[in-house]
């Protein structure tokens, strides 16, 4: 448990907390998290990328978890939900107040026959000031999790770039990754429809891509394999209900306007007003 000198300083400066905290166990991340008031947490859990951050709510009981991201937006929310296990993520969904949860419930129920359906979390992200070297130590640190390519994300947890982790080897160690990155990487929408996602030329050059949700928010990747997998199932390419991609639009635009009436009016700067906590 950290002191009050050192939790004023996790309050003040989340950013520079998180870039000490994201090498550290996690279960000492998690002590420092459950230690702190949720309006701070989450801001600490908004500063760390989202594998870090997500290992950190695993080592947390549902109860101490909810604190913190019931204080996150729902877009910045999700992503960290989704790196959770099944068992996980369901307690966690059902420790958070009702109408957070309602609104995370929506961000993650992607239909059958969407990309969000097929998206695998489990990659590596780093920060565009993050080095060479320091990418070649997150990567190592989770062995699992890299394929072929690491995933830059900017402070809003937004895709900005994508790293072959070859080059990484090529490169000065010292080098930032958004001087080693591949700037406006072809990205898939998890609301798309699968059958409309098959016929990006995109996939004669890669065999996975990074999925995103409207705002760009990464979510992970969806792989070739698995989407050939499952247009190729009979009706795998369009939702259970027999519609296509027009349903997908209908539902995106559902949950935009549940999400709009869940999340309450609007401020003078048109972001929606955070609800009353339950």
């Amino acid at each position: 448990m950290l002191g009050p000198v050192a939790m004023r300083f996790v309050e003040a400066y989340p950013a520079d907390a998180a870039r000490v905290l994201e090498p550290a166990d996690p279960g000492i991340v998690a002590d420092v998290l459950s230690g702190a008031p949720a309006p701070a947490g989450a801001a600490l859990l908004r500063a760390m990328l989202p594998d870090a951050a997500a290992q950190t709510l695993g080592m947390l009981p549902a109860a101490a978890a909810a604190g913190p991201v019931s204080h996150l937006p729902a877009e910045l929310a999700a992503p960290l939900l989704l790196r959770l296990g099944r068992a996980e993520r369901a307690a966690l969904t059902k420790a958070l107040p009702a109408r957070v949860s309602a609104r995370l419930s929506m961000a993650l129920r992607f239909p059958s026959g969407s990309v969000g359906s097929l998206i695998d979390p489990d990659v590596v992200t780093v920060r565009p000031e993050t080095t060479v070297a320091e990418a070649v130590e997150v990567a190592r640190r989770a062995p699992g999790a890299l394929r072929k390519y690491l995933y830059v994300l900017d402070e809003d947890q937004r895709l900005a770039g994508v790293v072959d982790a070859r080059d990484c080897v090529l490169q000065d160690a010292g080098r930032p990754m958004r001087e080693v990155q591949r700037a406006g990487p072809v990205a898939l929408r998890a609301g798309g429809g699968l059958r409309q996602a098959s016929l990006l030329e995109a996939w004669e050059r890669f065999d996975v891509l990074p999925a995103t949700d409207r705002r760009g928010v990464f979510l992970g990747v969806v792989r070739r394999a698995a989407l050939l997998r499952a247009t190729a199932e009979p009706g795998g390419a369009a939702p259970k209900d027999g519609l296509g991609g027009l349903a997908l639009d209908l539902v995106e635009l559902y949950w935009r306007t549940a999400f709009f009436f869940l999340a309450g009016p609007a401020n003078e700067d048109g972001e929606a007003e955070a609800l009353p906590k339950e």
